[in-house]
């Protein structure tokens, strides 16, 4: 998957002007972060944790489709013996993965460059692809997408989407190729139909209700696996040719199996977050007086879709 530079961690000119208070001798509480700072750090610390929410699902795929094998096997010696040297298919949170990543790159390129404007500093070009670059990964993956989970993403969403990754992740390039020094406000208006746009793209490949995109082809996927594992348990129940504790020691193993499995929610939280990227931009480019609340709610957001990673159906 494409990754990108770290996070910006630290704001420079906080800490400059508090140094200059400190050696004046005055005692001022430290200035509180702004709102855009805030979206800015939210939105960087998503990319990791959507590319981990990703991973961990295609995990899951992959264990299922062992699964399938090594169950249709033991039950009816169907196909080859399983081999620990052949890996399990990608599927369809690969597939996603590949258009999601790309697209959270160019998101996290936009969030750099406003937490260097909001923050006073230099705006600096970025290191990593070019917003074109990621605005084909994404497509891409788009074409992925509809090849394993068959979610097309339509037009005007697929193009609008696509031309809001490139311009967002471009943004730092052309502020430093001679557009001057515009306002942090004037920057969060221009980038809002660009986020808007991503945001719908992404809603499409996620899917936006149960059952939708991806997370509905994850959900079957599940739920076949969950039907092939109660049909091997039963079958062995009524094999007399299988002591007690053998049969308690698979059962064990398949309940075990399951309690790894990831947490039912993963697809939501990702849903979630988008959501709440668009709504805190949305209160950023009006300037409206829920711009905190709003941010906070994808704070938040971010917060849960790194819990629900590492949970599991134990959790």
């Amino acid at each position: 998957m494409l990754r990108r530079r770290t996070a910006l961690l630290a704001l420079p000119l906080l800490a400059t002007a508090m140094a200059g208070c400190a050696q004046m001798g005055m005692d001022r509480p430290e200035p509180p972060v702004t709102a855009a700072l805030r979206f800015a750090a939210a939105i960087e610390a998503a990319d990791p944790a959507v590319d981990a929410a990703v991973a961990r699902m295609d995990g899951f795929e992959r264990m299922a489709a062992r699964e399938d094998s090594a169950i249709g096997f033991a039950v009816g010696g169907r196909g080859a013996p399983p081999s620990r040297f052949t890996a399990a298919p990608s599927g369809a949170a690969e597939a996603a993965g590949r258009a999601l990543s790309p697209a959270f790159t160019g998101l996290a390129d936009y969030a750099h460059m406003l937490a260097q404007v909001a923050g006073g500093e230099r705006i600096q070009a970025k290191i990593g692809p070019s917003g074109q670059d990621l605005a084909a990964a994404t497509a891409n993956g788009l074409a992925a997408v509809q090849a394993t989970s068959g979610t097309p993403v339509l037009e005007p969403v697929r193009s609008a989407g696509l031309t809001g990754i490139a311009t967002l992740s471009d943004f730092p390039e052309s502020l430093t190729k001679g557009r001057g020094s515009p306002s942090l406000a004037s920057l969060v208006a221009e980038g809002q139909p660009h986020v808007a746009a991503v945001a719908a793209l992404l809603r499409a490949v996620i899917g936006p209700e149960v059952g939708q995109g991806t997370r509905g082809a994850i959900r079957a996927r599940r739920e076949a696996l969950d039907a092939q594992q109660s049909r091997f348990l039963a079958a062995l129940r009524t094999d007399g040719r299988i002591g007690a504790g053998e049969r308690y020691s698979i059962f064990r193993s398949v309940a075990e199996l399951r309690d790894s499995d990831p947490a039912q929610g993963t697809f939501a939280a990702l849903i979630d977050v988008v959501n709440a990227m668009e709504q805190a931009h949305a209160a950023l480019a009006a300037d409206g007086p829920d711009a905190d609340a709003k941010v906070a709610a994808l704070e938040a957001a971010v917060a849960r879709l790194s819990v629900t990673t590492e949970g599991s159906r134990r959790g």
